[in-house]
């Protein structure tokens, strides 16, 4: 008896179900894919690290013997260090010209430049081997082997491509023969060669070094210094930040320019993206499955109320309540496993080609299996939230008395107010009709607010976004930087260039700046350096005030919380084997070293005996506009001629778009408006042909006295767009107010705690207006099955 409830219940509502089902299709794709991603991503590196040995910390510096066996005897007798490994490679400046970019140009966004630590092909430890997931049988005459790492982000070539690179004055052509999966080496730009070619560059590093002592270019004892690499294991379970701190400040105390890096910070870098992706989608899923719960619940009403004679036959002819519920629930909820499992395959489609994608952030290759843990979470929340609904839709079955359900329920015998009166009311019939509706339909009333202003804050962050990170990224660029300068100016000397070129017209601001590895209580952090931060102009300082006096800093904000800190409290600050104690006067952000650094004047550094380098010149030009930037790099090159030796242009490359993260926030804000406009248009489906359904006696009737097809399609829009219009602006109200807030919390893992991107009411407008056309075109489009309803259809004999 129950199998042909279902399958007359299926028969009735199939148009709805369908609806129904692709609105829990789009919910399953969104959080099963957030849940794959959060999942396969979270522990991926842990495990490879485990799995194939990688380092948990590492040392990189140029060394002389007497230090790299001091740093050996440190490593050695650190209780927390289990084993090591070290290695010599051979560091070289690989250069790549851009395509249409000219050969000996000088901006650094021209040229894919990078140094990389070359070591020989076969010759490793057993710690931070290689992992070769691709490597070519094909024996090459100049092979090299690469990470995915630098693979993607700077060569972005195949297996068995030809790649043109320029080392120091010379230039090569390598085949790419194999690549791998590394975490530290990664970001440390290690690469193999064939041994052959190693030892060529070995000895050729040898000879120039030889050459420049013959010609008093350099101290006799350079040519006892060599780069060297210590790869470490720690003890299972030590926490690899006190590891690293631990480690930096011995070597700071025996004056040993060295610095540790631990593989969780490194980790920390390679996954903030596809942890930032997966919130969102999560987010959406739930905003979408959110508004299913709320029109389950409205259909289920309606339909009771729609079919109250036949739920009175049905129990009459013996059925009970718990059957006539039990039918309409498993209704639901067959939908909605079939929808979830269809889902699950489509998130599936998607997650391949986006773990491709992702591997320029994360170093590493995920092997897409079936997650049993996301599908069972994703099965549980949503299948089993509509069940509940389902249940408490249906509960009203239980007190409907057969005899009151036959006589077509107390509907027949409202009393309810009868709002807006025909006679009494001024106006436009059409418009008095919808404003009745509007006032007798309390359930659709609280559906369309509620599906409106979630859309309404998502389609008001996608405008938010779309401004900050796509048509003017500017903003995002100076959100993850601590300095987002206009231009970089290198120059291969200290020269007196500032003056110079801030009495230049169109130039806002100039200033000098250099960078140190230090030790904040034991933490490694990168300080930046200038004479006076006010001279800056623009510094990502979001609380407090940038450093003034010689004992003063700022830290940066992933720091100051791990260390429990606040503004006005003092801390120790180490470099080589001298330590001073700052005050702390502000917090900073930037993305470049996931929160872990501070800024310090000149004066400030030197009383831990750290000389600045100021041979790198920040400009901001007036109204950071691309003409202005253009003329300064024109004007700099004919000022300082070969002195110059490089340049960055940042506004031009945004402009341009070269930025990955900008591609990829684009990507996110044309997903995020395709699923708002695909939500409205599922929701609104669902909730009109209800709608009609409900209201086609009604609706019969009007046109028998004389109401055209256009002027009934009219009301109903008229009776729906005051509340899209409603939750729309409610919306987007608090999308205005929580845009910056949410971003912060999506970034706040590499670092960014505060976003002050700008926000314009026009894009409150944008949202407002996007939610009433769409909805007005969708509402006006479905009610064209008003046309085929006719009074004489709805007679019954």
């Amino acid at each position: 008896m129950l199998t042909k409830l279902i399958k007359s219940n299926f028969k009735n509502d199939l148009s709805h179900m369908i609806t129904f089902f692709l609105i829990m299709v789009l919910a399953t794709v969104m959080l099963h894919t957030g849940l794959a991603i959060f999942h396969g991503y979270n522990g991926l590196h842990e495990s490879k690290k485990d799995k194939y040995n990688f380092a948990d910390v590492v040392v990189e510096s140029t060394l002389r013997p007497e230090d790299k066996a001091k740093i050996e005897e440190i490593i050695s007798n650190s209780e927390f260090i289990e084993s090591y490994e070290k290695q010599n490679p051979v560091v070289e400046s690989f250069e790549m010209t851009k395509a249409g970019s000219e050969e000996d140009s000088k901006n650094i966004y021209d040229l894919s430049s990078f140094n990389l630590s070359l070591l020989p092909y076969g010759e490793w430890g057993e710690i931070e081997a290689p992992h070769f997931v691709e490597l070519s049988e094909e024996e090459f005459d100049n092979p090299i082997y690469v990470s995915y790492y630098i693979n993607t982000n700077f060569i972005k070539a195949d297996l068995g491509d030809s790649i043109d690179v320029k080392m120091g004055d010379r230039y090569y052509t390598f085949q790419v023969a194999g690549i791998y999966e590394s975490l530290i080496s990664s970001e440390t730009g290690v690469i193999y060669i064939s041994p052959s070619l190693f030892n060529e560059l070995k000895i050729e590093e040898e000879n120039k070094l030889l050459e420049a002592q013959k010609n008093n270019d350099m101290q006799t004892d350079t040519l006892e210094y060599s780069r060297t690499t210590f790869y470490m294991k720690t003890v299972p379970g030590y926490d690899l930040q006190d590891a690293t701190g631990k480690l930096t400040k011995s070597f700071s105390e025996h004056e040993i320019l060295a610095f540790a890096i631990g593989a969780d910070l490194v980790i920390t870098d390679l996954t903030y993206m596809e942890n930032m992706i997966a919130a969102m989608l999560a987010a959406f899923a739930i905003i979408i499955t959110v508004i299913s719960m709320i029109i389950i619940y409205f259909r289920v009403s309606n339909s009771i109320e729609q079919n109250i004679v036949n739920i009175g036959a049905l129990k009459s002819l013996g059925y009970t309540s718990r059957q006539i519920r039990a039918s309409m629930v498993i209704e639901f909820a067959l939908t909605t496993f079939l929808a979830v499992i269809s889902g699950v395959v489509l998130s599936y489609v998607i997650l391949f080609p986006f773990e491709k994608m992702m591997r320029s952030f994360s170093g590493v290759q995920w092997v897409i299996s079936f997650d049993l843990v996301s599908f069972l979470i994703t099965c549980i929340l949503i299948v089993g939230t509509v069940i509940l609904v389902s249940i408490r839709s249906t509960k009203m079955i239980g007190k409907l008395d057969p005899v009151v359900a036959l006589r077509f329920g107390i509907n027949t015998h409202s009393f309810k107010k009868n709002h807006a009166p025909i006679e009494t009311t001024h106006g436009p019939l059409t418009w008095i009709m919808a404003l009745k509706s509007v006032l007798s339909n309390t359930k659709q009333n609280i559906i369309l607010i509620v599906v409106m202003l979630s859309i309404g804050i998502v389609t008001t962050f996608s405008a938010f976004l779309a401004y900050n990170c796509v048509y003017n990224s500017s903003y995002l660029y100076r959100m993850v930087n601590l300095i987002g300068t206009d231009v970089d100016l290198r120059f291969s000397e200290e020269m007196n260039v500032i003056d110079e070129i801030a009495e230049l017209p169109y130039v806002e601001s100039v200033w000098w700046m250099d960078a140190v590895s230090a030790t904040v209580e034991g933490y490694s952090v990168q300080a930046t350096i200038t004479d006076d931060f006010s001279d800056i102009g623009e510094i990502n300082v979001y609380e407090g005030r940038c450093p003034k006096y010689d004992n003063e800093i700022v830290l940066g904000g992933s720091l100051a919380k791990t260390l429990g800190v606040d503004i006005g409290d003092e801390v120790n600050v180490s470099y080589g084997q001298k330590e001073r104690k700052y005050l702390i006067t502000g917090f900073e952000q930037s993305g470049a070293n996931n929160g872990m650094d501070l800024s310090i004047t000149s004066e400030g550094i030197e009383h831990l005996g750290y000389k600045p380098v100021k041979t790198s010149i920040g400009v901001f030009v007036k109204n950071h506009s691309l003409e202005n930037t253009k003329r300064l790099v024109d004007d700099v090159q004919s000022m300082y001629g070969d002195k110059l030796i490089s340049y960055g242009n940042a506004i031009e490359t945004l402009k341009n778009g070269d930025e990955s993260i900008i591609a990829i926030a684009s990507i996110m804000v044309g997903v995020m408006v395709l699923i708002s406009i695909f939500v409205i248009v599922l929701s609104l489906n669902l909730l009109v042909k209800t709608t009609i359904i409900k209201k086609q006696q009604e609706i019969g009737i009007k046109k028998a006295i004389g109401f055209s097809s256009d002027q009934l399609r009219t009301e109903l829009v008229l009776s729906m767009l005051p509340q899209i219009f409603i939750g729309a602006l409610a919306g987007s109200l608090m999308g205005y107010k929580w845009s910056n807030a949410i971003l912060a919390a999506l970034l706040s893992a590499i670092g960014i705690m505060r976003s002050n991107m700008v926000m314009f009411p026009w894009m409150i407008v944008v949202s407002v207006l996007f939610g009433l056309i769409v909805s007005f075109v969708i509402i006006w489009f479905i009610s064209g099955r008003i046309r085929k309803i006719s009074a004489y259809s709805l007679i019954t004999e």
